[in-house]
């Protein structure tokens, strides 16, 4: 029966060139790997090396059983790397959740990054909306938060993470279709809002009296308020271009202005993390220092 032992010794003996030198670095005597091939090629049925040179050098059948045996070895090498994670109990998930309004491509390639830097612990990311992220951190469905919107100070920990601009804007030919020149022009033009999950969750620049459209996705309310169908706050990052386009106008009145919003990391606290999750957790306090 072909065992991994004699997929290792060959490839070995592939890598360093010689049996002699396979020995040595797989700490065995040289009688040992000659046996190993020996026993190999019985079970393969033909002969893998060409032995009529100095250095033996793999023939047709070698070719073929090194090709495909490659995928073999990492997958063997892959589990010993996992087996390693096990002993230092490395979780094999770490939960993320992050609101629409904090996300930035910075802040991707970050993840990204320390996601390959540990292949071993998948990284659950969850793209929330309004007090969402906050929820699953206190409900215990997620580890860390990143988010603006935070009621319950009292059962997190709470650091400061970055902060994100939030415009009003509309649409430039709704704006000058509507004659806009007062807040109270806006009272009869949809606000497109985004609609949080929890009954009593957050809200943000709601114009009274208003007329609303509620929708679930930043995406969507972005694509609503290009399009001219209403108005609303969108971070500033996502619009930039289309606001040097003169495509938007900024709405700024009494109640409704751009607006700075802090953006925290968040975490229960007295939480026990385990090392993967307080990696993320420090490298991440780290990020926007």
């Amino acid at each position: 029966m072909l065992t991994f032992d004699q997929l290792i010794v060959f490839h070995k003996i592939v890598q360093t060139g010689s049996f002699k030198s396979a020995a040595m670095q797989l700490h065995k005597t040289q009688p040992a790997i000659s046996f190993s091939i020996k026993k190999l090629e019985e079970e393969m049925g033909v002969e893998l090396f060409d032995r009529s040179s100095y250095r033996p050098s793999l023939n047709s059948y070698g070719k073929v059983l090194l090709e495909k045996s490659l995928p073999i070895l990492q997958a063997l090498k892959d589990l010993e790397n996992l087996g390693q994670t096990f002993k230092q109990h490395e979780e094999p998930e770490v939960g993320i959740s992050i609101d629409g309004i904090g996300l930035n491509n910075d802040l991707l390639k970050f993840l990204k990054n320390f996601s390959d830097k540990h292949p071993y612990t998948k990284l659950n990311m969850c793209l929330d909306i309004l007090s969402e992220a906050e929820r699953r951190v206190i409900a215990g469905e997620t580890d860390i938060g990143i988010t603006h919107f935070i009621k319950e100070y009292d059962a997190l920990e709470i650091i400061p993470f970055s902060s994100m601009t939030m415009v009003p804007v509309m649409n430039k030919e709704l704006y000058k279709e509507k004659k806009i020149k007062d807040q109270k022009d806006l009272i009869d033009i949809e606000q497109i809002v985004i609609s949080d999950k929890n009954p009593n969750g957050a809200s943000f620049g709601l114009l009274d009296n208003g007329k609303k459209w509620r929708v679930l996705d930043n995406n969507f309310k972005r694509q609503i308020i290009l399009s001219g169908l209403g108005w609303g706050h969108l971070p500033f990052s996502s619009i930039e271009r289309e606001l040097k386009e003169k495509k938007l106008i900024v709405l700024e009145f009494q109640d409704i202005q751009p607006r700075t919003l802090d953006i925290h990391l968040i975490r229960l606290r007295n939480h026990h993390f385990g090392p993967i999750a307080k990696k993320l957790w420090d490298e991440l306090i780290s990020f926007h220092v």
